[in-house]
C-alpha cells in the first residue's frame, strides 16, 4: 500500500501501517464494519400523533430539537400503540446511520459480568460494548466532498479530532477517521462485520499518542510531535 510523503504513516516505512488480522480477532486498532450515527449538533426527539384518533395502524412522525433544558415536545394529540410516549426523562432520539468501516479504539476484553449479578435488571444495564471512531471517504460525493486544502491540514496533524489515512484494499483518495465521534457498538457478533486488517504495535503506538493528544490536549516529544513539527517547517 502506497502512502504520500507528507503523512504520518510514512515514518514506519513501505506497509508497515496494516497488517493482517488473520483470526479476525477483536482487538484494538482491528478494523470492523458496523452502522454508525450520525449525530446532529442538536439532537432530534421523535414523536408521534394518530392521524386518525380510532385508528393505531396510521400516525404522523415529527423530529424536533432535543432541548437540553429537558423541555420536551407537548402532547398535541393522542398516543400510538407501536410507539407510546415516554414519562419523565425519557424520550426517543432519531438519528441517521450509515454502514462504514471503524476502528476498534478499546474496550475489549472486559470481564463478563457474573450473571447473578444482573439477574432481574433490564438487559442494557448489564450489556458490554466496545469503542469504535469511523472513517469516512474523502470523496464522498460531488457535492459532498471534503474540501482538499482541509485534507492536505488534516493529513499534517492539524487538527486532534480528524485523521487521514487510507484503509487497506482501497485505492482512492484516503479516509478521515473521525476520532470525535467514538461509539459504543455491542459484542453481539451481528454488530459488525470483521474485515481481516489491524493497525501494527507500532502504528498503534502512533494511534496512542494522537489519543493522548485529543484528550489531554498536550503533545510531548514523541512520534507525533516530531511530524507535526517537520510539517510546520515545510509550510513556512
Amino acid at each position: 500500500m502506497s502512502y504520500p510523503d507528507d503523512c504520518i504513516q510514512n515514518l514506519l516505512g513501505k506497509n508497515a501501517w496494516w497488517e493482517r488480522n488473520e483470526d479476525n480477532s477483536l482487538c484494538r486498532g482491528a478494523l470492523v464494519r458496523t452502522y454508525v450515527q450520525f449525530f446532529s449538533s442538536i439532537p432530534l426527539e421523535l414523536t408521534t400523533e394518530r392521524s386518525d384518533a380510532h385508528n393505531h395502524h396510521l400516525a404522523k412522525v415529527v423530529a424536533r430539537p432535543l432541548r437540553a433544558d429537558g423541555r420536551m415536545a407537548e402532547a398535541e394529540s393522542l398516543p400510538v400503540a407501536g410507539l407510546p410516549r415516554l414519562d419523565g426523562a425519557h424520550c426517543y432520539v432519531v438519528n441517521r446511520a450509515k454502514r462504514r468501516p471503524c476502528l476498534v479504539l478499546g474496550a475489549v476484553d472486559q470481564r463478563l459480568i457474573t450473571a447473578s449479578l444482573i439477574r432481574g435488571m433490564s438487559k442494557w444495564k448489564g450489556h458490554l460494548f466496545f469503542w469504535a471512531a469511523p472513517f469516512f471517504g474523502v470523496k464522498q460525493a460531488a457535492r459532498d466532498g471534503y474540501n482538499p486544502d482541509f485534507v492536505e491540514r488534516i493529513r499534517h496533524a492539524d487538527y486532534r479530532s480528524f485523521f487521514w489515512d487510507r484503509l487497506p484494499d482501497d485505492d482512492g483518495e484516503g479516509s478521515i477517521l473521525r476520532l470525535d465521534q467514538v461509539q459504543p457498538v455491542g459484542y453481539e457478533y451481528q454488530s459488525c462485520e470483521h474485515l481481516g486488517w489491524r493497525l501494527s504495535k507500532q502504528a498503534l503506538a502512533i494511534m496512542d499518542e494522537w489519543l493522548s493528544w485529543l484528550i489531554h490536549d498536550t503533545l510531548p516529544d514523541n512520534e507525533l510531535s516530531s511530524f507535526r513539527n517537520l510539517m510546520q517547517e515545510n509550510s513556512a
